[in-house]
């Protein structure tokens, strides 16, 4: 069975017996059902009782609230920033992003000095992020630091210090990276057993549409219309607050319509019928990634890349290409384009290669 780690979830192994606690800052409880009978992974009802454990404890500051962060501290610059229009007006997928690291900077660091931070700090601070568990976590090292990064850019803005200790910090080296699925890949994984429907829904719906997992598992049921899904994607709506519509692909149309009657108002649905949660799907995703033995770093963004990717190599424009999958920053596009254009050419330059020999 393919194991995914959970986050906030602490195993402690113990003397007798494993104990599961949702762990969060200086939240710690033990997972329990209904009843109070502690649960670990692999219990029945586990995975709804953590759920409902984090849902309750994660709105909920760790930061005690009696607690008056000290003027100039790191604790008060995060306090300011949080009240700002810059961090208010993020989409909240990414207010919740940022948490995750501004929150064990304000445990654990809090109380140090902005004006006086030195960027030894900075490294030192990458530095411990980079393992967990023995484990090499370089993605959550770069994400901690460019967080501090941008944070202390909103400060200098605002007099809190002169300079930007975490500026231009490098990044650690993470792998390949995000994959893009190749039409035989996302093929495999629609053909495997083991990967259940409403996971190959959620697939189909990524593959054909391109859009990000957010938006995915948003859309409702009544946006299907006119031989197409219309929808306001959420950094959309944040920009330019336009639709977007899609054509549907017969492919897409075949699996939707194929899929269970349920009183949920969106397209995907969980397998008791119920929506997604971001959290549940994103891991119940990789689980199904891992069954169906496809490469690590196949995740539901690079079923987005592969409709960019799809549509260059088919010789959509870049126009053609921003009106289906639209990219805030041009240079995506533009990326998407130029592989597209290398291997027509490469193909082109080889067979003029080959004639010549002949």
């Amino acid at each position: 069975m393919a194991i995914v780690p959970i986050p906030y979830l602490w195993i402690n192994p113990g003397r007798r017996a494993p104990a599961a606690y949702f762990r969060r800052g200086r939240v710690t409880v033990r997972i329990r059902d209904a009843a109070g009978k502690p649960l670990t992974p692999g219990d029945s009802g586990f995975l709804a009782a953590f759920e409902a454990t984090r849902d309750r404890f994660s709105a909920e500051p760790a930061w005690p609230a009696t607690a008056t962060p000290a003027p100039g501290s790191l604790a008060a610059l995060i306090v300011a920033y949080r009240s700002s229009p810059e961090y208010l007006s993020r989409a909240p997928g990414t207010r919740a992003n940022y948490d995750e690291s501004l929150n064990p900077l304000r445990d654990r660091f809090g109380v140090l000095a902005v004006a006086t931070m030195p960027r030894a700090f900075v490294f030192k601070l990458r530095d411990d992020y980079a393992t967990k568990n023995g484990v090499a976590t370089p993605r959550r090292a770069n994400a901690i630091v460019g967080v501090l990064r941008l944070l202390l850019a909103w400060g200098v803005n605002r007099g809190w210090r002169a300079d930007n200790p975490a500026a231009s910090p490098g990044q650690l080296q993470t792998g390949p990276g995000l994959a893009t699925w190749t039409p035989a890949e996302f093929a495999a994984f629609m053909a495997c057993d083991k990967v259940g429907e409403p996971i190959r829904r959620a697939a189909a719906l990524g593959y054909y549409t391109g859009q990000r997992k957010q938006d995915c598992l948003a859309i409702t049921k009544a946006a299907r219309a006119e031989g197409g899904i219309e929808f306001m994607p959420a950094k959309t709506k944040r920009s330019t607050g336009k639709k977007l519509w899609i054509p549907e692909a017969p492919e897409l149309t075949r699996v939707l319509d194929a899929a269970p009657a349920t009183d949920a108002v969106t397209l995907l649905t969980r397998q008791d019928g119920r929506p997604w949660k971001k959290y549940h799907f994103t891991h119940a995703f990789a689980a199904a990634v891992k069954l169906a033995g496809l490469p690590e770093g196949h995740g539901f963004h690079g079923l987005r890349k592969a409709m960019s990717a799809n549509l260059a190599t088919s010789g959509a424009t870049d126009s053609e290409i921003d009106a289906l999958v639209y990219h805030a920053d041009p240079k995506m596009t533009r990326m998407y384009r130029a592989d597209a254009d290398q291997k027509t050419l490469a193909r082109a330059g080889m067979a003029k290669l080959a004639k010549g020999e002949k």
